[in-house]
């Protein structure tokens, strides 16, 4: 079976979906797969280890410099050609949508739909590249594959597309977040950040769905009661309508109660996590995020919203309302005041994360690649 995949994500080398690419690749070349698998780049092809085995072809898109400005352009105008060249049996596109105008059956990449389910998160070039091109590509592709039963649901609902031709991952953290050996040596590596002494930490792409500005306004309003610990926010600020987070968090900064942070290296990620007092990721629109997962691997108690309570197996405080100041400051002031509901919820996050494996993502996702394609023959 000739296999081409949409790789673009491995240029931009952080976020979820180049994690599961580069998990899948990695396990993959291990297995040694009888299938000739080409590897598609708009750019260049970077330097990363899951690329090193032979069995992987790597090409870069050809085109014009302008049209490969736009990730969308180039996979519309000019991807189609060279996988027709290439005689693809089957695409696997990671990032959410595939050629429109190409004969060859695809397998689409859609690890959520929130621009279809709340389209004024996005900006018009975003509702055109995401929401048009990738809804249209799921209803045309010969299968989907999503990351929770719940964001299969909404594919499902939205989409009219039968559940037979969706595929749902439940994705592992690496293995790389774990338990401090040492946690001196993590907290010296963090010094250059001033942090609190004892913080709550927030990371990840702020978008208007994760309700930081909610956070921040929920731990103004408890601060008084925990002075020996601040409120650590980092992420890009991707808010639409635009929700100025810098500016709520400046009376925290400037008082030495909270940092903000634009971006965490991928080296420093996993000492945020294991110094951390509390994690809290909350959505009423995403059904799985894979920091929860991380942060509980790291032994880190985490605070997440009733929409990703099977994402932690419930084992974490829950708020019931994330849009709502009350309701979170309520749930902080919870998990701050019981240590042992936090050791408890420790234990048993590390426990719900052994069942997961990207063995298991892997196999799952080449078995269900491949009989896809048979099916559409």
């Amino acid at each position: 079976m000739r296999i081409g995949i949409d790789a673009r994500c491995l240029e931009w080398p952080h976020g979820g979906v180049a994690s599961y690419l580069k998990h899948v690749l990695e396990l993959w070349g291990n297995k040694g797969i009888d299938h000739e698998i080409t590897l598609y780049f708009q750019n260049s092809v970077p330097d990363v280890p899951c690329l090193r085995f032979p069995q992987y072809r790597k090409k870069v898109i050809g085109g014009a410099s302008f049209l490969k400005k736009r990730r969308i352009v180039a996979e519309q105008l000019l991807l189609p050609r060279l996988l027709g060249k290439d005689c693809i049996d089957i695409f696997f596109a990671t990032w959410y949508s595939a050629p429109l105008l190409m004969k060859i059956p695809a397998i689409i990449g859609a690890w959520d739909i929130s621009y279809s389910t709340h389209p004024s998160h996005y900006t018009l070039s975003e509702k055109i590249s995401l929401g048009f091109f990738s809804r249209w590509s799921c209803v045309r592709a010969k299968g989907v594959v999503t990351c929770s039963d719940f964001d299969a649901s909404q594919i499902e609902k939205f989409y009219a597309i039968p559940p037979e031709k969706i595929l749902t991952v439940h994705l592992a953290a690496d293995p790389k977040f774990t338990i401090a050996d040492d946690p001196g040596e993590g907290r010296r590596r963090l010094e250059k950040y001033r942090l609190p002494e004892k913080y709550i930490f927030s990371v990840g792409a702020i978008h208007n769905r994760r309700h930081v500005d909610v956070l921040i306004e929920a731990f103004k309003k408890i601060k008084h009661d925990f002075p020996d610990v601040g409120l650590v926010v980092a992420g890009r600020n991707r808010t639409h309508p635009r929700i100025d987070i810098d500016a709520l968090m400046a009376p925290l900064v400037q008082s030495g109660r909270g940092s903000r942070i634009e971006w965490v290296p991928e080296e420093d990620l996993v000492s945020f996590y294991q110094n951390a007092k509390l994690f809290v990721s909350t959505s009423d629109v995403d059904g799985e995020t894979l920091l929860l997962k991380e942060a509980m691997q790291c032994g880190t108690p985490v605070m997440t919203s009733e929409l990703l309570r099977d994402t932690i197996g419930g084992h974490g405080f829950v708020v019931d309302d994330p849009t709502s100041v009350e309701a979170t400051s309520h749930c902080l002031r919870t998990a701050l005041s019981s240590e042992e509901s936090r050791d408890a919820y420790v234990r048993a996050g590390l426990a719900w994360n052994r069942q997961f494996s990207w063995e298991k993502v892997a196999e799952e996702s080449l078995s269900f690649i491949l009989q896809r394609a048979l099916a559409s023959n």
